[in-house]
């Protein structure tokens, strides 16, 4: 038993003096901070597109206006109040096919709901036919899915839940608010709906925008790129419910403009309206009509003029798919509807003497479409609801589009452009392509720069080369462009800088570096063109810490030998003592 203690004991011996030597004499605290310091904050990096949307903003009413934002923004900007939109003229589809570049034929959104005519065609006489939502209907890859997957962040702030479709199938978007039904409160639709209401729901969605804003700010000013989509439900509701001539739809198109005023000094504010390129835009048109001639007063699904077996989706009011059981009664059809007085124009899946045209003239040969898509002729309309406005048709395609910001390039436009050409101008701003778009994007995008960096190695010691590599792709035309480098200390004082002449539109740029002072750096890479305007850029850090080189533990080498002995000389001596006190 005794024997055993004494191991126990030379064990414990050995232990505290390894402690104590394994104990470091001095810890070099190390910074954990993983802030982005961003010196020269007064010049962003990064690039923001923005599309606002102002829902079927007719352009004859926004002429009664007094709107001192967007006319500035068209004198400064490109603007065109001659472009115009897709058929149906109406807001689902029209969304769609801005944010894809492709007609409803293309990217499958005939409108908010449809059939389907092959379907029908192949139902039972009592069978009902499946109606399809814009979500089922979306075959095509939306600008915020290709900006997501490109590293831009995407926010998109709606009035309306179904254009959440913008998004796409993957609902790419960082951030995604759409307009609670409690701020809404009742129906916007109606006449009695409360002016003030309307502008609360207008200001919730400037709101959201500029939060939206002041959040991807910090990226865009590191380098980083970003896309903000707002949509505001008016001027739609309120010229569906009083008209587009009524004194308050005025006041509402003037208060949207203050609105944009709000958005735009924002980004003035933050320095960013340089490095933004903006469209402000309508959907679609919009048209009074007679609230006493609407179409489908008696019967929402099916038109009292044909008498073929048939059901109809009326789209917006001045548009109606009408599909047919039998599709080959549609020159009967045509025949019925050709000499009515609220038919404009007529277009048939299969080519009809009679008709205007196909389905394919007008971008709608797709299976989503009727038979028959039958123009309405205004003040007559075809709606399940009783209105004194309405859209969907050619009477309404007439839009306004503008475009301006700091990354507008001024320049001739040879081409009116349309809704579709908004989606794939805004994809090439940041490199990239719509694979859906039916049009090319224009050519009024300044010249701008990607970029990426590589620090090597991020944490240093002092005076130890750092390699700092530059990445870089030039989109546009760019002469005699450099790359520059600065390096700013933890207070914001620059500690290093430097530039070299790029001799390629793309390519990398290497930097060495080496720092004498302890401290977390940022670097800040800038790609400038000759005039030293920035067309793009990055921020790093850079953490240089000196490291503690031990030195030999003589204090503790000599504190351990003494304990040692001491314990292992009281060791010895207790069964010494211990024997001399049994002879006595």
């Amino acid at each position: 038993m005794i024997r055993k203690l004494y191991i126990y004991a030379f064990i414990v011996i050995l232990i505290i003096p390894l402690s104590i030597l394994s104990t470091p004499l001095y810890e070099k605290p190390v910074s954990n901070s993983t802030m982005l310091r961003v010196a020269n904050a007064q010049q962003p990096l990064g690039k923001l597109g923005m599309i606002i949307i102002l829902d079927a903003l007719n352009v004859s009413t926004l002429q009664l206006a007094d709107t001192p934002n967007l006319d500035n923004l068209i004198n400064e900007g490109i603007a065109f109040l001659n472009a115009e939109t897709v058929l149906p003229s109406a807001t689902t589809s029209a969304h769609v096919a801005m944010v894809t570049g492709a007609p409803p034929e293309i990217n499958g959104v005939v409108h908010t709901y449809a059939y389907n005519a092959s379907e029908y065609h192949e139902l039972l006489p009592d069978e009902t036919p499946v109606s399809y939502g814009y979500m089922d209907m979306l075959r095509a890859k939306t600008l915020p899915e290709a900006a997501k997957e490109a590293g831009v962040k995407v926010g998109i702030i709606v009035s309306k839940y179904k254009l959440r479709v913008m998004a796409g199938k993957t609902q790419a978007a960082d951030k995604l608010l759409i307009l609670p039904s409690e701020i809404v409160g009742g129906d916007p639709h109606e006449a009695d709906y409360p002016f003030e209401k309307r502008l609360e729901i207008t200001e919730w969605i400037t709101n959201a925008t500029i939060s939206t804003i002041d959040e991807f700010y910090q990226y865009i000013l590191s380098g980083e790129s970003a896309l903000i989509i707002t949509h505001y439900a008016e001027p739609d509701y309120i010229q569906g419910a009083l008209g587009t001539r009524h004194p308050d739809t005025i006041r509402l198109i003037e208060f949207l403009d203050s609105e944009i005023g709000r958005i735009i000094s924002e980004l003035k504010r933050l320095n960013l309206w340089q490095r933004t390129f903006l469209v402000v835009a309508a959907d679609h048109g919009f048209t009074d009509v007679d609230i006493n001639k609407n179409l489908l007063a008696a019967d929402v699904s099916h038109l009292g003029a044909i008498t073929v077996e048939h059901i109809i989706a009326e789209t917006a009011g001045l548009l109606l798919n009408i599909y047919l059981k039998n599709p080959d009664e549609i020159a009967d059809a045509v025949s019925a509807l050709k000499d009515q007085p609220w038919v404009k124009s007529i277009w048939t899946r299969y080519p009809v003497d009679s008709a205007n045209g196909t389905l394919k003239d007008v971008g709608l040969d797709i299976d989503y479409a009727g038979d028959i898509v039958l123009d309405i002729k205004p003040p007559y309309y075809a709606s399940r609801y009783f209105s004194v406005g309405c859209h969907g048709g050619t009477a309404t395609k007439v839009i306004p589009i503008i475009f301006a910001g700091g990354l507008l390039k001024k320049t001739t436009v040879s081409e009116t452009p349309t809704i579709l050409h908004i989606g794939p101008t805004l994809a090439a701003l940041y490199g990239l392509s719509l694979p859906n778009a039916t049009v090319e994007p224009l050519d009024i995008i300044a010249p701008t720069a990607e970029v990426s960096m590589k620090i090597e190695p991020g944490i240093a010691e002092p005076d130890i080369s750092v390699s700092v590599e530059i990445n870089y792709t030039i989109l546009g035309d760019v002469a005699n462009a450099k790359a520059k480098l600065f390096v700013y200390d933890s207070n914001g004082t620059l500690a290093y800088s430097d530039e070299k002449a790029l001799v390629t539109i793309s390519g990398s740029v290497a930097f060495e570096i080496s720092l004498s002072a302890e401290d977390t750096y940022t670097i800040h890479c800038e790609i400038v063109d000759e005039e030293g305007n920035i067309l793009g850029g990055k921020v790093g850090t850079l953490l240089v810490i000196a490291v503690e080189k031990p030195r030999f533990p003589i204090e503790k080498v000599v504190g351990s030998f003494v304990i040692v002995i001491a314990l292992s000389a009281i060791l010895i001596a207790i069964p010494v003592i211990t024997k001399r006190k049994k002879k006595i």
